[in-house]
């Protein structure tokens, strides 16, 4: 989801803190390796990660759970980002910082609660 412990963990919380039921990963790789076992109804995702980058996880989520939500975490935006929206399947793409109220409005709108 994203490289960077001390987000993947804050993120975890307040999602947790709302009722969702979170589960973090280090890098898409092992995101990668959840997916069947874990059959998530939303994936969270940075853009640039190790090993498997987000548009690696994007196609990896396109093959195993074919219409389940996306949201892209990107500290850089700009096109690269914005593009994953154009058919993708991606649902969002936010601007890290992430906003807590926008992050948590994107997910009700998506997978409701």
């Amino acid at each position: 989801m994203d490289d960077d412990a001390r987000a993947r963990a804050a993120v975890t919380r307040i999602l947790q803190e709302e009722g969702y039921d979170a589960t973090q990963a280090a890098d898409g790789e092992e995101a990668s390796s959840l997916l069947g076992a874990l059959r998530p109804d939303l994936v969270l995702t940075d853009l640039h990660m190790p090993r498997l980058d987000g548009r690696g996880l994007l196609q990896r989520v396109r093959a195993v759970l074919p219409g389940t939500p996306v949201i892209v975490l990107s500290a850089r935006g700009g096109t690269e980002a914005v593009s994953l929206t154009g058919g993708t399947g991606v649902a969002a793409v936010l601007r890290k910082p992430v906003q807590v109220d926008d992050l948590l409005e994107r997910i009700r709108e998506l997978i409701g609660r």
